[in-house]
């Protein structure tokens, strides 16, 4: 339930309607609260892990896992789907959002040592000497770099949403048309 009222789009400015129809969300809808320019840095910001380093089942796993860990069903009926589309299949799915990824044969051992790593930055807000030393075994120090970014990025989202109380969209995010060129 939402603990304030969304942006009333009658009095949006043409900035905001911009934002709002880039990214026609209640995230956005509460977003708008904010200067249209950080609602714009946001989402850019956003967006841009979607052509970063990473590979595209990784990035989605990172983006579950932190929802999974925040309790956030509104990132995680936004994410589901796309992890779907970057190739992670239900088992894998439920293996990264379970309690204990690491227990699962679902999942690589490189993996499992991302999902590792957000697990120490959402919890302790910073990985382990082990947990870094690890995924250096199977990940980049610009992996890890923007891994870590990207946790960070979606534990803020996290949090708010869930201070403002931004209840769930009638459909999951289009993900085809946000990535289409010019978005």
């Amino acid at each position: 339930m939402s603990r304030a009222d969304y942006a009333d789009v009658d009095k949006l400015t043409n900035e905001q309607k911009v934002q709002l129809d880039r990214v026609p969300l209640n995230l956005t809808r509460m977003l708008l609260h904010c200067p249209a320019e950080m609602v714009k840095s946001f989402y850019d910001l956003a967006w841009s892990f979607r052509s970063g380093i990473l590979d595209p089942r990784i990035r989605e796993g990172i983006i579950l896992r932190v929802a999974a860990l925040r309790g956030n069903g509104y990132e995680l009926e936004h994410h589901v789907p796309a992890a779907k589309e970057a190739g992670l299949n239900d088992d894998e799915i439920a293996a990264i959002t379970s309690d204990i990824p690491g227990k699962s044969a679902a999942l690589a051992a490189s993996f499992i040592s991302m999902l590792n790593l957000v697990d120490d930055c959402v919890k302790q807000g910073k990985a382990t000497d082990a947990t870094f030393e690890n995924a250096s075994r199977f990940f980049s120090t610009s992996e890890i770099a923007e891994a870590t970014l990207l946790a960070g990025l979606y534990s803020m989202c996290a949090c708010f949403i869930e201070t403002m109380g931004v209840g769930l969209d009638q459909h999951p995010l289009n993900w085809a048309w946000i990535d289409k060129p010019g978005k």
